[in-house]
């Protein structure tokens, strides 16, 4: 995990707008925003808001249709290698989880270090001392199908930190979760974040975040709201 937490920025937007022309939806409109590198930023906002679109965004999933995105002073139309660019520096964890039935835990979190069917034994390691990071290495050769939703996101959590990611990006990551494992997930990423210096951006409804967060960003109809 990244244990460098200097305040210089991390992500910068300057009139950063996306329409889709399918839905004739502007889904960003002028967003102007710095994000800090070791922050951890709540993104709230109603459904159709924008928020997931900014992640995706920032993530080089998604062009803006206006704008610029930079990433540590780097404009990110000048990185040609998205997908390099987003496994050494973002970890991904989403609210339906997106894991592999049929396999174990361990199995789940290696996904991302498959390279030509193989995985070096350093990455299994590496993983393994992760889950036990997470509570969760007791549970890494069961198949994900007989573990709770609250072990599932623990899991995820795992493979999203398994390159060491500067950051995080949490879509709804307690969407699925009762509360009490809602506050056990946003626990662990709060802990991620105070011990390693990640940065993380959160999107979800759920107000309990407000106890995590150092920073609220409120989307309404594509633009911040002050």
């Amino acid at each position: 995990m990244n244990n460098k937490a200097d305040k210089e920025g991390f992500f910068r937007t300057v009139n950063l707008a996306k329409f889709y022309p399918e839905t004739q939806t502007h889904a960003l409109s002028g967003v102007n925003l710095t994000i800090q590198r070791g922050e951890f930023v709540w993104i709230k906002g109603p459904s159709g808001s924008g928020k997931s679109t900014l992640l995706y965004l920032l993530a080089g999933l998604l062009r803006p249709t206006k704008g610029e995105i930079y990433f540590q002073d780097t404009p990110l139309d000048t990185i040609k290698n998205k997908a390099l660019y987003r496994r050494n520096n973002i970890g991904f964890v989403f609210q339906d989880f997106y894991l592999y039935s049929g396999f174990t835990v361990l199995e789940n979190v290696l996904f991302p270090g498959l390279h030509r069917f193989f995985i070096p034994q350093v990455t299994v390691k590496k993983a393994e001392i992760l889950l036990e990071y997470l509570h969760m290495h007791g549970r890494r050769n069961l198949p994900v199908e007989v573990l709770s939703a609250g072990e599932r996101q623990r899991a995820c959590l795992a493979r999203a930190l398994l390159y060491e990611p500067q950051c995080i990006f949490a879509d709804e990551p307690t969407g699925n979760l009762d509360s009490e494992n809602a506050k056990n997930i946003l626990a662990l990423l709060q802990k991620i974040n105070n011990e390693h210096g990640t940065t993380i951006l959160l999107v979800t409804h759920d107000e309990e975040i407000s106890r995590y967060a150092h920073r609220l960003i409120h989307i309404i109809d594509g633009q911040l709201e002050d």
